[in-house]
């Protein structure tokens, strides 16, 4: 489960966050993670509560998580498809040049006082 690993380092980016902004209290933190992270949110979820419960500024924040699709670029036509089942170009049967989006994981905002 390495979602435990995940959020152990977004406790600590947002700690950092709480000093440096002398926050009192979070109630809110926005991730965007890709589909290809492997990222399942309700494991996250879980894995935050467990290691915000006993962090004060922390305790109760929401984690809020946005799931980006893995998005290609065909390297025939270069159009942009979703990832879903195929790793060809459903236009024109290319391959993938680069992937787009899905590798993505960070915070995108923390909202507190």
């Amino acid at each position: 489960m390495h979602e435990m690993a995940i959020v152990e380092n977004l406790v600590s980016a947002v700690g950092e966050q709480v000093v440096q902004h002398k926050l009192k209290q979070v109630t809110k933190v926005k991730v965007v993670a890709g589909e290809l992270t492997g990222v399942v949110p309700d494991v996250l979820r879980f894995c935050w509560q467990v290691c915000t419960e006993n962090i004060p500024a922390c305790s109760g924040a929401e984690l809020d998580i946005e799931q980006k699709p893995a998005v290609a670029r065909c390297r025939s036509c270069a159009a942009e498809f979703e990832m879903r089942h195929n790793f060809s170009c459903p236009r024109c049967g290319g391959g993938i040049e680069r992937v787009v989006s899905g590798k993505e994981l960070y915070i995108d905002y923390i909202e507190g006082e």
